[in-house]
């Protein structure tokens, strides 16, 4: 973190905690930078950032000050996310970190336990609402009810189309295509997608976003216009391990990109006990940097996420409408991905 990234997360603590009352001033930049032990120039980007987030407002000729919140006797965010037992992301760490020290507090429930709340007495217990949907055709008639509810909202994972609703997600798509890409420099000349989720009816949500980085990056003229999205579909059907394999064999295909590291594991271990070799005989990149990633024999080359800036962004997002209940928040923030390189992928080693 940066030493502008430092100040900027102080001071928004200390205005969450109430160290600095609504619309009092904030000390100027040179004595921040005092206090600090900084430069000016930091003072000065961390206060930028501070009025990005709508923390405080700037008036010409005499400072910065806090912007109070509109919502002040409710301190309680919900999370709701679809799973409970699978550590899918850390998104309530993620979220909780940013709120720790302020009197904001996080409750994280599943979406099934979120069906028996009465969205129409919502805001009596909660402020606001950080929504990680199952399946967003299913959720946005959810999301449609918070937004005409006026519930501050903050869409995880995914965008809610072209509803007027704020949202973070990790870049799905840029991780397809460096996935691709790391396969591609490997030598691998015949790389599949595979994911059991049907991607290929809507192309909705955060599997086809990874499928279309692997795409756009990976289109070798060798392949038939189609041949990609027909491995996915074939692969997709397929309900054993063997008849995966017997057609891995069949389209002579080397590599293959998965769309999350539960399901890279699956097949990763379901193909060892079929007596493959990996990554001699295939290689496998995942996605989201899950601890089983690791611990998987061989360990997974994946995707991580960086949960502690969705968690920022996520929370700048929120503040943004309590703040602003009559301004439409509608940006959408997408934070990169990395690629963490194991022993699942190799350099491709022709056939004699």
């Amino acid at each position: 973190m940066t030493k502008y990234q430092e100040l900027f997360e102080k001071l928004r603590k200390a205005i969450l905690r109430g160290e600095y009352a609504p619309n009092a001033l904030l000390p100027s930049e040179n004595a921040l930078a005092i206090r600090y032990q900084v430069s000016r120039i930091t003072t000065k980007r961390a206060l930028n950032e501070l009025a990005k987030a709508d923390l405080i407002y700037r008036v010409q000729g005499k400072g910065s000050f806090v912007k109070p919140h509109t919502t002040t006797a409710v301190r309680k965010l919900l999370l709701v996310l679809p799973f409970a037992n699978v550590k899918m992301g850390d998104y309530a760490g993620a979220i909780s970190r940013v709120l720790q020290g302020t009197t904001w507090q996080l409750e994280t429930i599943t979406n099934h336990q979120f069906q028996r709340i009465d969205l129409y007495h919502f805001k009596r217990d909660y402020a606001g609402v950080f929504f990680y949907p199952q399946n967003m055709t299913e959720d946005l008639p959810t999301l449609i009810t918070f937004y005409q509810l006026h519930i501050p909202t903050v869409v995880l994972d995914d965008k809610p189309g072209a509803l007027a609703l704020p949202s973070v997600s990790s870049d799905n798509t840029g991780g397809g295509a460096m996935a691709a890409a790391h396969l591609m420099a490997l030598g691998h000349q015949r790389i599949a997608f595979f994911s059991r989720v049907p991607f290929w009816r809507d192309f909705v949500g955060t599997v086809p976003e990874r499928f279309f980085g692997y795409l756009n990056t990976y289109h070798p003229h060798t392949l038939l216009p189609t041949q990609q999205l027909l491995w996915s579909k074939a692969l997709g059907t397929f309900t054993s391990p063997s008849e995966i394999g017997a057609y891995l064999r069949q389209e002579n295909i080397t590599a293959v990109i998965v769309g999350n590291d539960v399901e890279a594991v699956k097949l990763s271990v379901g193909l060892t006990r079929q007596g493959w070799h990996l990554p001699q005989e295939l290689a496998l990149v995942g996605f989201d940097n899950l601890e089983l990633a690791a611990t998987n024999d061989p360990p997974l080359t994946t995707l991580t996420q960086d949960f502690a800036e969705i968690g920022r962004q996520a929370v700048d997002l929120m503040l943004a409408q309590i703040n602003n209940p009559e301004k439409a928040i509608t940006k959408h923030v997408t934070v990169p991905v990395r690629l963490v390189v194991r022993d699942s992928t190799a350099k491709c080693t022709p056939e004699p």
